[in-house]
């Protein structure tokens, strides 16, 4: 279980200061809770110097989640705190609604059964969505199959070969894998030569993801007199 607190400041509304932390003790002991979360709240409020501050609940546990939605009053008028409480039987994005960010985080919680054909399929194509960046997309990837269980897993890699999945995950992770090979090479090759890129230049080269700008930079490579002539635009 987590703890989040958030809250936007007056002077610049479009930043927002979150925090988050795991209370062991308290997390289960509904009677300290009643005392100190209402404390997170207003010290939050407070630092970040906002007209509201939130808490948010992360609990995989249903029944433990539903204690900590309990109300909790403060006793004086007015001041009663509702925890917002997300949990695996309906965190945001379980249901139809909600973007491919919320469909996926509903799968890292359990709210979607990954063991089910439907249920892979959804968060497949939340995953191959238009919304999601190519590197966000590879990192979701990575976080549902760890989290999946070995059936889950088995399903999802199954239908990713597939022709529906296939282009957008297993030819793009071909592609970055081509990609860093080329990259690769590209620092070696400098390095032989005598040309080892500055930081700033070496740090343009695992970024890139383009396997033609790569072989472009390889060439130079080859006969470059210096590390800049390889990177000049």
């Amino acid at each position: 279980m987590r703890l989040f607190l958030g809250g936007g400041r007056v002077s610049r509304p479009g930043c927002s200061c979150w925090s988050g932390g795991r209370g062991r003790g308290e997390l289960g002991d509904s009677e300290t809770k009643r005392y100190s979360w209402p404390v997170y709240v207003t010290t939050a409020r407070r630092v970040a110097q906002c007209p509201a501050a939130v808490l948010v609940v992360l609990c995989p546990d249903p029944d433990e989640a539903g204690k900590c939605r309990r109300l909790i009053r403060t006793g004086h008028p007015g001041f009663d705190l509702a925890p917002i409480v997300i949990d695996s039987s309906g965190p945001p994005g379980a249901g139809k609604e909600g973007g491919p960010y919320l469909t996926v985080f509903a799968a890292s919680m359990g709210g979607i059964d990954l063991e089910t054909e439907a249920g892979a399929r959804r968060v497949l194509d939340a995953m191959a969505s238009p919304q999601v960046a190519e590197a966000d997309r590879f990192r979701m990837t990575t976080i549902i199959l760890r989290l999946a269980s070995d059936a889950a897993r088995h399903l999802l890699e199954a239908m990713m070969t597939t022709s529906e999945y296939e282009k957008t995950f297993i030819e793009k992770i071909h592609d970055e894998g081509k990609s860093q090979g080329i990259a690769e090479a590209l620092l070696r090759l400098m390095s032989a030569r005598g040309r080892t890129p500055a930081q700033a230049q070496q740090t343009r080269v695992p970024s890139g993801t383009d396997a033609a700008q790569l072989d472009l930079w390889c060439d130079r490579a080859v006969t470059a007199a210096t590390a800049a002539e390889v990177f000049a635009d």
